[in-house]
C-alpha cells in the first residue's frame, strides 16, 4: 500500500521540529520509520525537540509537571523577517549544543546578569536534557538573577523558583537530592530582584537565612537592600542602613545615585541633600581629609537645584550653584534660574541674584518687570537701598512699567526699616547728627539721581509719601509731595493724591482734603473709586454728612460704587440724622453686590419702620 501524501508545512515543522526542514515528500515516503531518521540525523546537527508538554524533574531526566524547568518558554519577538528570524534561532540551538559545559555554564551566567530569561531557559534545557546535568544552584542562580530584569521578573517569580528549590522545606519533608541549597550568589541575586520588584516580607526571609548560614552581606548585597527599601518608601531604615554603610565598606556610585534620586521623586529634598553630604564626607575621608568634589551627573545635580529652589531651600541652592553653576559645569534652565532669583529675593543674597543675571544675560533672556522685582526684594533684603532704587531707574529706561504693584516691596522696606543717622546744620551753622526715617532718606536718594540726569518715576516717590502716612507723619508725606514736581518730570499722580486724602482722613483734616482736591482738579487728573471712598470718608470723620452724601451721588453718577465699609459709614450716618436716603442707600448697596451686616439692616428697618419698610425688603 502506498504511504499517504505527505505536506511539508509550517504546521508539521511546528508540530515535529525533529525532521529537517528542507525535508521532501519524496524523501520521506521513501523512509516512513522515524527511528531511521533518527539515526539518519547526527546529534549534533540537529537539535532536540523542545515540546512544551515534556517536562524534567529536579533529580533526574524524568518527566514531572512541578518543576520550573517544564514551564514553556516565552515566546521570542517578532523578527523583521519571518525566514531571518528562523534561521537566526536555528543557529543559535546549533550554537548551543556545539558548546562545552563549562561554555555553557559561564554563557548561563552572563545571560543571567543580563536579565535575558529566555536564553537562560534554554540554555538550562540544553544542560538539562543534552547534557544530563541535574538542576543545580548555578542554574537556579541565573534564573533569579534574570528576575532583576524590568520587563521579566516579579517578586511572585522568586518566591515560584525558591518554593521549587525548597527554601521554606525541612530535610525531613523532601529528599536529600530535591533540594537545591541557596549559596550566597544565589542570595545576592534574590536581593538584586527585590530591589527591582520590593517585597519586603521575602526579603526578610532571605536576609534571616543568610544570617542562620552565616553568610555575609557584601557591599553589594547591602546596596542592593539600600535600594529595595527605597523603593518601599521605607527612606528611615535605607538611610540608616545607608549610614551604616559609609566609611565602613564602599558604597557604589549606583547606591547613592538611586537614593538621592528616589528621594527626589517622593519630594524628600531635604534628605535627598543629607545622603549627597554624607556622600561628601565619605570621599573626603577616604581622600585623607582632603578636599573632594562629589561626582553626581548633570542630570542628577540639576533635578537638585530645581528641587531645592522650589522648596526655597537657600543653602542646598547654593551649595549647587557654587560647585556646578559658577565653574560652568552646569547650565540651569530658565524656570530654575528664576526659582533660585525667588530664593534669592527672600535672604538677601545679592551674589547669588547677580549669578542669576549673568547666565539669564549670556542666555539672552529679555527681563521683564518680574525679574527686575525678585532683583529689588534681593537688594532691600539685604538693605542695599540704593542698590534698589537703581534697579528701579534701570526699568524706567528700559520703558518698562513701574507702578504700586512693581514698589510694593520698596514701601514695606521704607516703612519698617529703622531710622539712619543723618547729619544736619542748624541755625548756628553746626553740625549736629540726628536720626531721619528711611523714607526721608531714600527720598533724598532719589533726588541725588535726579540731579545725576537719571529720570525717576513717579511710583518710586508714592513709596515714600505712602510710608510717611503709615507712619503717622503727615507733615513729611506733604513735604515730599511739595517737592516731588521737582524730582519727578511726570508730577504727581492719583494714586498720590489718594495716599494724602488717606492720611486727611486719619488726622481729620477736612480743609487740607479740600485743597487737595482743588490740586488734582487743576492737574487734570481723572478720580477713581478709592479717590471718592476716601473723600467721603474724610467728611465721615468731619461730619459733614451733605458733602459724604454729595460725594456719594457723584460716584455713582460716574459708575463708580463704594467699599463695604464705605457704604455702612453712609448708612449708619443718615440713620443717626433721621434721613430717609439711607433706605435709597441700602437698596443700592444690595443691588451693587456689597454685603452690608445685618445689624446696619436691622438699624435701617428700626429706624424707617413705619416709613418704607417694603422698600429695604430683600
Amino acid at each position: 500500500m502506498p504511504p499517504r501524501p505527505f505536506v511539508n508545512d509550517a504546521l508539521w515543522r511546528c508540530l515535529c521540529p525533529g525532521f529537517p526542514s528542507n525535508a521532501t515528500a519524496a524523501q520521506l515516503a521513501r523512509s516512513s520509520a522515524p527511528t531511521t531518521l533518527r539515526r539518519a540525523a547526527p546529534k549534533h546537527n540537529t537539535p532536540r525537540p523542545q515540546c512544551q508538554s515534556r517536562a524534567y524533574s529536579v533529580t533526574a531526566n524524568t518527566v514531572t509537571q512541578s518543576t520550573f524547568f517544564a514551564q514553556p518558554s516565552v515566546p521570542a519577538r517578532t523578527p523583521r523577517s519571518h525566514w531571518t528570524g528562523t534561521r537566526q534561532v536555528e543557529s543559535t540551538k546549533r550554537s548551543l549544543t556545539q558548546l562545552g559545559t563549562h561554555e555553557l555554564y559561564e554563557d548561563l551566567r552572563i545571560e543571567g546578569a543580563k536579565g535575558n530569561f529566555d536564553e537562560v531557559m534554554r540554555i538550562c534545557r540544553v544542560l538539562v536534557q543534552d547534557r544530563d546535568q541535574k538542576p543545580d544552584s548555578h542554574m537556579y542562580a541565573a534564573i533569579l538573577h534574570s528576575f532583576a530584569s524590568v520587563t521579566e521578573g516579579t517578586a511572585g517569580k522568586v518566591r515560584k523558583v525558591l518554593e521549587e528549590m525548597g527554601f521554606w522545606s525541612n530535610r525531613s519533608d523532601m529528599n536529600a537530592g530535591e533540594k537545591v541549597d541557596l549559596d550566597i550568589r544565589g542570595c545576592e541575586n534574590v536581593l538584586e530582584a527585590l530591589a527591582v520588584h520590593p517585597d519586603y516580607l521575602l526579603r526578610a526571609e532571605v536576609l534571616e537565612y543568610m544570617r542562620g548560614k552565616w553568610l555575609a552581606l557584601s557591599p553589594r548585597a547591602q546596596g542592593f537592600v539600600v535600594a529595595g527599601l527605597l523603593r518601599e518608601r521605607s527612606f528611615e531604615q535605607a538611610l540608616e542602613m545607608l549610614e551604616g554603610m559609609a566609611g565602613k565598606t564602599r558604597v557604589d556610585d549606583w547606591v547613592w545615585s538611586e537614593a538621592i534620586w528616589s528621594l527626589l521623586e517622593f519630594g524628600e529634598v531635604e534628605e535627598a541633600f543629607y545622603v549627597v553630604g554624607l556622600k561628601e564626607n565619605t570621599m573626603e575621608e577616604k581622600a585623607g581629609g582632603g578636599a573632594s568634589g562629589v561626582k553626581l551627573s548633570n542630570a542628577l545635580w540639576g533635578t537638585l537645584l530645581d528641587a531645592a529652589a522650589n522648596k526655597h531651600l537657600h543653602d542646598a541652592v547654593r551649595t549647587v550653584w557654587d560647585s556646578q553653576v559658577q565653574p560652568g559645569y552646569l547650565k540651569p534652565a530658565t524656570g530654575t534660574c528664576i526659582a533660585a532669583l525667588s530664593v534669592a529675593s527672600r535672604k538677601g543674597d545679592v551674589q547669588l541674584a547677580t549669578d542669576v543675571f549673568r547666565i539669564l544675560t549670556e542666555r539672552g533672556t529679555i527681563f521683564t518687570t518680574h525679574h527686575y522685582e525678585l532683583l529689588i526684594a534681593t537688594y532691600l533684603k539685604a538693605d542695599a537701598l540704593s542698590d534698589a532704587l537703581s534697579v528701579i531707574l534701570i526699568m524706567t529706561d528700559a520703558n518698562l512699567k513701574i507702578d504700586a504693584g512693581t514698589c510694593h516691596p520698596l514701601f514695606w522696606y521704607l516703612r519698617r526699616a529703622p531710622p539712619v543717622p543723618t547729619t544736619v546744620i542748624d541755625e548756628h551753622g553746626t553740625e549736629q547728627e540726628e536720626q531721619s526715617p528711611m523714607y526721608l532718606h531714600a527720598f533724598s536718594l532719589l533726588q541725588d539721581f535726579e540731579a545725576q540726569g537719571r529720570k525717576v518715576p513717579t511710583a518710586a516717590i508714592n513709596c515714600c509719601i505712602q510710608a510717611a502716612v503709615a507712619l503717622k507723619s503727615l507733615p513729611h508725606a506733604l513735604e515730599i509731595y511739595k517737592a516731588l514736581h521737582t524730582v519727578s518730570p511726570a508730577g504727581p499722580n492719583t494714586e498720590t493724591f489718594n495716599t494724602l486724602f488717606r492720611a486727611c482722613a486719619d488726622a481729620g483734616r477736612k480743609d487740607l482734603a479740600m485743597f487737595l482736591a482743588e490740586e488734582m482738579i487743576s492737574l487734570n487728573l481723572r478720580p477713581d473709586r478709592i479717590t471718592y471712598d476716601r473723600l467721603m470718608l474724610v467728611c465721615e470723620r468731619s461730619g459733614d454728612l451733605d458733602d459724604q452724601f454729595n460725594y456719594f451721588e457723584e460716584m455713582r453718577a460716574m459708575g463708580l460704587r463704594p467699599r463695604k465699609g464705605t457704604y455702612e459709614g453712609l448708612i449708619k450716618a443718615l440713620c443717626e440724622a433721621n434721613d430717609d436716603r439711607a433706605v435709597g442707600v441700602l437698596k443700592d448697596a444690595k443691588e451693587s453686590g456689597e454685603v452690608t451686616s445685618a445689624a446696619v439692616e436691622r438699624l435701617v428697618r428700626a429706624t424707617f419702620e413705619d416709613v418704607q419698610i417694603g422698600a429695604v425688603a430683600t
